[in-house]
């Protein structure tokens, strides 16, 4: 008799539990919604695609419907005429942060050995910004009316340098 008693209890039991566990499951696990499907932008050189139609002005001079965003003093705004020559101060968006920035207008390049600054800025046409003493380092910019991304492509195809680099104005580190 106690025996039959017990056995009721623990089935029971144990049909209320499994009851209990499939409402929770029905609860608590929804199915998958979709998701907006990332999109891969195609680099224009590291990581960075150029931003054509965007431009990086003064806030004092700058049209009050065509701001999209403020940084400091400064604003990026829609142009009408897309970008044609990358040069200082072209906006460029980073493909993995999705933050926009400006260029500096300088590339920072590792020399060969046996190569100088000099003899980079005569056989591709930049300026000299810096050379730094006992290394391969360098910087240097491009002239009035050349393209940053041309320049780096010619950079890397002479052999005079192992890295060239196009700096970005770039806030890397933020805090919180």
């Amino acid at each position: 008799m106690k025996l039959n008693k017990l056995l009721v209890t623990v089935s029971v039991l144990l049909s209320t539990s499994v009851i209990a566990q499939s409402v929770t499951e029905r609860e608590f696990i929804k199915p998958v919604t979709k998701t907006a499907k990332h999109v891969v932008q195609k680099a224009d050189f590291g990581s960075y695609k150029v931003e054509r139609n965007l431009a990086y002005m003064p806030k004092s001079v700058a049209s009050l419907e065509n701001i999209v965003a403020t940084k400091g003093t400064m604003v990026i705004v829609r142009t009408n005429t897309p970008v044609q020559l990358v040069s200082k101060g072209t906006l460029v968006r980073n493909t993995f942060t999705d933050v926009v920035s400006p260029l500096s207008g300088n590339i920072s390049i590792l020399l060969k050995e046996g190569i100088s600054a000099q003899q980079v800025s005569e056989e591709i046409g930049l300026s000299v910004v810096s050379a730094y003493a006992g290394t391969s380092l360098a910087v240097v910019k491009v002239t009035e009316g050349q393209d940053l991304i041309e320049a780096s492509k010619q950079l890397k195809a002479s052999g005079l340098v192992k890295v060239a680099k196009i700096e970005v104005l770039e806030i890397l580190h933020k805090a919180y």
